[in-house]
């Protein structure tokens, strides 16, 4: 189970590392002693720290299932350099000879003072407005931990959130509120992590975080604790809500390059059905949250106009019956209008199905290719209204 903690330093998976920096800021050269300080600040979770201080002294990322391993290589060989040379060797220099002439993950090394490369990393890695990494670690990380997965047979999550109608408080309170929505969100989501956890600002208000060593249904408590958590955040007395998509490696995607764009997907089901919500990834092949909706539908073909009523109705698609025999792939600028709301939405649908049913009707499935961020507003708003009616959705589109 996911844990959180509740320190308010920077938890964007950086703990252990920090905490490193600041014992070899104590005592740079005495990393024999080194573990045991790190233990004593992190009695409660080990999981990582071999890792951790190996990224730390190499900027090698190695699993920490070879850390501890290589550590105990680093120790002997020390031991070794020591014995050979007749007076005590540095830890450091032990773990370059290992690296170089042993276990040749260095071909080329350079020295460099840790700070000045720690505080370099973070301008290339971290978010500056939310102290968070940014999407250029995210992307190596993904990877990284993908590869860590399907090679030790681990279950692997990612969970990508989006702060609903975040336009509109840029729009109503400005820019500078904005930011502090997207820090106080940021926070967070930081402390909410694990250790081992990567979390991510990946653009504008989206943040991703990836769950090592989580199925779906621990990610889903993670995430589910989030909401929870942010809807905490006030403005004008109303609380923030985010929206989130989430799958998990192996039982819903099988590589990695699918892993975003799934959980984007999923993302958008959430946000379709009604936002505030974490809505994990289907393999259903409709992946849209569809509800019974019988609206108005005008097509504006070139010569005419037809009117029919829908059968139900998703973010990404329509469904619909007609005596008009209408083509695959057409494009057809279409307005559709419900009764109660007398909600009007304008948009263009591309007909990708089309099956004849007794008599001269055509049952036809069509895609949305145009649709403004208003008609996508009032489609999510629509589905509020029919959510509320039927109670529970019918399916998937």
């Amino acid at each position: 189970m996911l844990t959180s903690k509740t320190s308010n330093e920077p938890k964007n998976g950086r703990r252990i590392e920090d905490t490193i920096m600041d014992l070899l800021e104590e005592d740079p050269t005495n990393e024999g002693v080194l573990l045991q300080k790190i233990q004593s600040h992190h009695s409660h979770d080990e999981s990582q720290i071999y890792a951790n201080l190996l990224k730390v002294l190499t900027s090698l990322d190695i699993p920490e299932s070879e850390a501890k391993e290589i550590w105990d290589e680093v120790s002997s060989n020390q031991s070794k350099l020591s014995k050979c040379l007749g007076r005590e060797v540095g830890f450091r220099v032990a773990l370059l000879d290992y690296f170089i002439n042993h276990n040749q993950k260095i071909e080329n090394p350079k020295i460099i003072e840790i700070r000045l490369f720690a505080e370099t990393e973070k301008l290339i890695l971290v978010d500056e407005l939310t102290r968070l990494y940014n999407r250029r670690h995210f992307e190596t990380a993904l990877v990284r931990e993908f590869k860590q997965a399907s090679r030790y047979n681990q279950n692997l999550s990612l969970l990508i959130i989006d702060i609903d109608d975040f336009k509109k408080i840029n729009d109503t309170y400005g820019h500078l509120m904005g930011d502090e929505i997207l820090k106080q969100v940021a926070s967070k989501i930081s402390t909410s992590l694990r250790m081992e956890d990567t979390a991510c600002r990946i653009g504008g208000e989206e943040f991703a975080i990836i769950f090592p060593q989580s199925n779906e249904e621990q990610a889903m408590k993670a995430a589910e604790k989030l909401l929870q958590a942010c809807r905490t955040i006030l403005i004008s007395g109303k609380p923030v809500t985010i929206s989130g998509g989430l799958v998990s490696y192996p039982d819903k995607v099988k590589l990695c390059e699918e892993m975003y764009d799934l959980a984007d997907r999923a993302l958008y089901a959430a946000k379709d059905s009604g936002k505030n919500q974490i809505v994990a990834f289907s393999n259903e092949k409709r992946s849209s949250l569809r509800f019974d909706a019988n609206l108005e539908l005008y097509c504006v073909l070139p010569d005419k106009t037809i009117r029919s009523i829908s059968k139900n109705i998703s973010i990404t698609g329509i469904a619909f019956e007609t005596e008009d025999e209408l083509n695959l792939n057409d494009s057809i600028p279409v307005v559709l209008r419900e009764a109660d709301s007398q909600h009007e939405i304008s948009a263009k649908i591309k007909v990708v199905r089309k099956q004849k049913l007794n008599g001269k009707t055509f049952s036809v499935g069509a895609e949305f290719v145009e649709l403004s961020n208003e008609s996508q507003n009032k489609l999510s708003d629509l589905y509020l209204l029919h959510q509320f009616k039927a109670k529970t959705p019918i399916g998937v589109i």
